[in-house]
């Protein structure tokens, strides 16, 4: 998959089946997201429209090289509490790539890979923040 074909991309933080954070975004500015990747997690969802230029510039460093280690990472030590990182790219023909990690909020040594992609959720969740929140806030105004 080259970055030009992706066409929506997907982010999940779990533990222990409760979700800290849930982003889908597309090219065209579809967007949901519950979440800010913290715990206690927000339940909140927005879904809607977002500017498309925020899809372009979360995808715009990525690197290609990256791709052909698309798999699953399940470190043997998860020390402290128990996470899975699911970061998963989907082109036109729905073929996808995953990378799931899962690991401790204490695990040393997770390698070159999580900490990359972690930077990578980090910018999504900066790029969607604004909208997030005041989809939020617009909630809370109509309850």
């Amino acid at each position: 998959m080259k970055i030009s074909e992706i066409e929506k991309v997907r982010i999940d933080i779990q533990s222990e089946g409760v979700s800290a954070l849930s982003l889908m975004i597309s090219r065209i500015g579809e967007m949901m997201r519950q979440g800010s990747g913290n715990f206690p997690a927000d339940e909140f969802v927005a879904d809607g429209d977002i500017d498309p230029n925020i899809f372009l510039q979360l995808i715009e460093d990525l690197d290609e090289g990256v791709f052909p280690h698309a798999s699953v990472y399940d470190h043997p030590e998860k020390l402290g509490q128990p996470l899975t990182y699911s970061i998963a790219f989907l082109d036109k023909q729905d073929r996808t790539l995953v990378f799931e990690f899962r690991f401790g909020t204490e695990t040393k040594d997770v390698g070159d890979l999580l900490p990359y992609f972690e930077t990578f959720v980090s910018k999504a969740l900066i790029l969607t923040n604004d909208w997030y929140l005041l989809e939020k806030k617009e909630s809370e105004n109509l309850h």
